[in-house]
């Protein structure tokens, strides 16, 4: 899960998942090596960054993982970039030296390029309003209108999601509908969106030719409670081999079809 790369410049660039503690200690060896070779500059390429949800404190005398842990570890590195593509938050930026962000639009492009999203009726739905900056980018550089942005009602006293609602979505004359997310584990946000946008086409009264597909639109895959479920609600799953290569046919759930999951290749 770690390489090392001599760019065209003369400079060495080092790859890592960063996965794990395992790879960190990896990524620590490689640029030591690099340094007692002489090597000046050292790039570092991590398409996933470890523990990348942990960006801040959640709950009093506990640690926040990414200002505390994990990016100290990196900046003492003295790495001159440190590239990450779709991080979580802007967190990683505020605390990461050298830091070099790269946005999901080859992801998205790579999904309607299979898709011919660009010319058909396409719908976009941020998870959340954390998210819809992000969504809102994705929908200029698209050029795509149609923009929804999920609602999660929780019950007052226990803070439980009770239901997942889309506002104002758009459903007549629709072909692809793409959920876009950077990270996915287990993917019941996910899922309960998709049953929100099937509960709106039935109401709508729409006929199965009227009803657009619902797809999956992911950076890191990781895919924690399988694939079955998740193929159960989504026609495809776009994503990155950012974590890890997906095979379908040998992940744990042998039911899915082999073409369900598509991806790029960051790695």
């Amino acid at each position: 899960n770690a390489r090392v790369q001599m760019l065209l410049n003369g400079t060495v660039q080092i790859k890592s998942r960063l996965n794990n503690f395992k790879d960190l200690e990896i990524i620590i060896c490689a640029n030591k090596a690099l340094r007692n070779l002489g090597v000046a500059q050292v790039h570092l390429y991590v398409p996933y960054f470890l523990g990348s949800r942990s960006d801040r404190q959640f709950k009093n005398t506990g640690v926040n993982y990414l200002k505390q842990v994990i990016c100290p570890i990196i900046n003492s590195q003295n790495f001159s970039s440190v590239s990450v593509i779709d991080p979580h938050s802007d967190v990683l930026e505020a605390c990461l030296n050298n830091f070099v962000k790269i946005n999901n639009f080859r992801l998205v492009d790579f999904a309607l390029e299979q898709l011919n999203g660009r010319s058909a009726q396409t719908a976009v739905v941020s998870p959340d309003a954390g998210a819809l900056k992000k969504i809102y980018d994705i929908a200029k550089q698209f050029n795509i209108t149609n923009v929804t942005t999920a609602s999660k009602v929780r019950n007052l006293e226990t803070g439980e999601i009770v239901r997942t609602e889309l506002p104002g979505m758009i459903l007549k004359d629709i072909e692809h509908i793409l959920i876009i997310d950077d990270i996915c584990d287990g993917g019941r946000t996910f899922i309960e969106i998709a049953k929100a946008i099937r509960q709106n086409q039935d109401h709508a009264d729409l006929s199965p030719e009227q009803r657009g597909k619902i797809y999956l639109i992911v950076t890191h895959g990781i895919f924690s409670a399988g694939l079955l479920e998740l193929s159960n609600w989504f026609e495809n799953i776009y994503t990155t081999n950012s974590v890890q290569d997906i095979d379908c046919e040998s992940y744990s759930d042998y039911t899915v079809r082999k073409d369900f999951v598509k991806q790029l290749n960051v790695f």
